[in-house]
């Protein structure tokens, strides 16, 4: 590190005794200039700039005060500027001068430093105009960082307020490791909890860095769903890093990852473009994910070209990785990347996992390997997404690896001209249990274990130019299949990918666009339970647990209905439900001895986890309903057909959920 708090007493203490320097009660903002390419140095004014990072590393800053850097002047070392601003009086890092060359910060990879521009243990900075690079053509990498802004063991445990706009970092030739960055926020320490807030990178170009392009990283990162690697075993100490947003920003011709969030609660990852990522043999990594955070938003990013450097390494576009609570990634452009579009990464860590991960309205296009590689999720949802697979590709559309990936997929477009299916990975197999599928579209290839999907729709979607270079050609034409076709989800975003509003009642269009109109007034609700009736002659996408098989000698209605039992023994399937709504679940059902008894039932529809069920006794179908009303944050519940007790069987057929208004 390059400063720590004794270091810096003293450093403060000396730049109280230099002449021509104001002590820290200076409380008049004021304007310092530094020119390195000055032939001697000032006393900061514009008129007689200083000209040496010593000096400025040497002055503590007041609130409101500017340091100007002189356009077209190379400052040679490391840039650590000390004090802090105040709410309302950020202190401001830019450029003066004349033209519209950047002024340049350069590490020197003879000193012993890790960054070139390194602010330690300061907050409310604003970075403006920069141009940042730590060139080192050593044999024996290490760490090296463009710009690293670290906080540790803060007194009040929070930095706030950091903006790094229009600045450029380049040819950082750090290590192999994930301490070295283009830009990296980093809480250090281990004894005060301590993170970041209120966080803005935006505007900003990084370029021929290793490893990482733009991350933020903590020591107080250990909770349960993280697992007990990385140190953590039983221990406890996560705080989330709050208001961090990186927007806007160009990550290439990376070592190792393009965009990481670590340890957030809501950080937002919107309208960058990283590309050429993972360029050199670092390791495992993608183009945007997130770790062991809450709530992350990845939306409006364009991600292509993420390099997989062997067959154990990732190259995917976005991950939602282990130790996450409900992800959110949607909007995204995905193309070309050798590791297929997305991960789920909950199993990858020991002991982890991650829940609830939402990914929808994306358009993936030419990804290689895989275009969901799933090692392990909770409850997942992807729906209204784009595939095009083109005609020689190999690529599967799931790939499995270890750990249990709990997903329901709906209205998504695989549009599969290749050869690829659904497989295993690294001796596992591909489990379809895991996935649930409703009102998919799939087109060209049909493997043999294509998903039984109750609401399948396998015509030719009709894209408006299938295999172009712009997310308009993967458009719905008139006359496509996929138009109202797709399936009701609630909370759906209220629009597609290109801005338009989607149904909140009546049935979607598949894919990412909505290209047919529709009047959600005149539709009613949709039933959200799919093959209620079981007709589609498999048990998809209900759930067994214990002796459960389609029955078709003794229906209620059509073909088949369901025979679960003897106890204890279930069907169960997860349902789409809106909040604080209203429902009833009905069905027929009977058992096929006095004594025994079935239950169908709804439960997990609010956040106590209450259940309510209409029960069967008689060995002729009867009919049976019950009401539920889900709670203020509810977006599934679950239903079921349970032989609870006795040593018949027990059958449902014909089962419903229906809003009540």
């Amino acid at each position: 590190m390059l400063l720590h708090r004794a270091a810096l007493t003293g450093l403060v203490a000396a730049a109280l005794l230099l002449p021509g320097i104001p002590t820290a009660g200076a409380t008049t903002p004021t304007s310092w200039y530094l020119d390195c390419s000055a032939a001697s140095g000032g006393d900061g004014s514009q008129a007689a700039p200083w000209n040496s990072l010593a000096t400025v590393d040497a002055h503590v800053f007041q609130p409101g005060d500017h340091l100007l850097l002189k356009r077209g002047a190379t400052c040679t070392g490391t840039l650590a500027p000390h004090g802090s601003g105040t709410a309302g009086a950020p202190i401001t890092l830019a450029a003066y001068g004349t033209g519209t060359a950047r002024p340049v910060v350069a590490g020197d990879p003879a000193s012993a430093e890790n960054a070139a521009v390194h602010l330690f243990d300061v907050e409310q900075w604003e970075i403006r105009d920069l141009e940042i690079t730590f060139p080192d053509t050593s044999a024996t990498k290490r760490e090296r960082n463009g710009l690293l802004v670290e906080i540790a063991d803060l007194p009040d445990g929070v930095g706030t307020h950091y903006v790094v706009d229009d600045v450029y970092v380049h040819d950082v030739n750090g290590d192999a490791t994930k301490w070295s960055n283009g830009i990296q926020f980093r809480v250090s320490g281990t004894t005060t909890p301590t993170n970041f807030d209120d966080v803005l990178v935006q505007n900003s170009t990084i370029a021929h860095v290793d490893r990482e392009g733009l991350t933020n990283r903590t020591t107080w990162m250990c909770r349960p769903s993280y697992g007990t690697g990385d140190g953590c075993g039983t221990t406890v100490n996560w705080r989330a890093n709050t208001r961090l947003v990186f927007r806007g920003n160009t990550v290439s011709d990376t070592g190792g990852d393009g965009i990481v969030v670590r340890a957030a609660d809501h950080a937002l990852v919107e309208h960058n473009t990283a590309y050429d990522i993972a360029m050199r043999p670092m390791g495992s990594n993608a183009g945007i994910w997130t770790i062991n955070s809450d709530h992350t938003t990845i939306q409006y990013n364009e991600v292509h070209h993420v390099r997989r450097l062997s067959d154990s390494n990732d190259g995917m576009a976005f991950d939602s990785d282990y130790g996450n609570n409900g992800t959110l990634i949607q909007y995204n452009d995905s193309h070309d990347n050798d590791g297929g579009f997305l991960l789920f990464c909950g199993a990858c860590g020991s002991g982890s996992s991650s829940t609830g991960t939402v990914v929808r309205y994306n358009l993936s296009r030419a990804d290689r390997s895989r275009w969901l590689f799933a090692v392990g999720e909770r409850d997942a949802q992807v729906y209204n997404n784009t595939v095009y697979l083109p005609a020689g590709s190999t690529t599967p559309v799931i790939q499995q690896g270890s750990g249990t990936s709990t997903t329901r997929l709906s209205g998504n477009l695989f549009a599969n001209l290749g050869t690829g299916g659904y497989t295993g990975f690294g001796g596992n197999a591909y489990k379809p249990g895991d996935f649930t599928w409703d009102s998919n579209l799939f087109w060209g290839n049909h493997p043999a274990n294509e998903p039984a999907d109750p609401g399948k729709v396998t015509a030719d979607p009709k894209l408006v130019n299938p295999g172009g270079t712009a997310p308009a050609d993967y458009a719905l034409a008139v006359g496509s299949p996929a138009r109202g076709a797709g399936a009701s989800v609630p909370d759906n975003g209220g629009s597609d990918w290109f801005g338009a509003a989607v149904p909140q009642v009546c049935r979607p269009d598949i894919g990412f666009q909505q290209a047919s109109s529709f009047t959600d007034t005149s539709c009613a609700p949709a039933d959200p339970v799919r093959n209620g009736g079981f007709e589609s002659g498999t048990l998809g996408p209900w759930t067994s647990y214990g002796g459960v098989v389609l029955d078709g000698a003794g229906a209620h209605s059509g073909s088949y209905a369901v025979r679960v039992g003897p106890a204890q023994a279930a069907a169960e399937q997860v349902i789409a439900v809106r909040p604080n709504t209203t429902y009833r679940l009905s069905g027929w059902g009977r058992v096929s001895a006095t004594g025994s008894e079935l239950s169908l039932g709804v439960k997990q529809y609010d956040a106590v986890g209450s259940t309510t069920r209409a029960a069967f006794t008689a060995t002729g179908y009867a009919y049976g309903s019950t009401t539920f009303t889900t709670g203020a944050g509810a977006t599934t519940a679950r239903i079921y057909c349970y032989a609870r007790s006795g040593t018949g069987y027990g059958y449902c057929d014909d089962v419903s959920v229906s809003q009540i208004p």
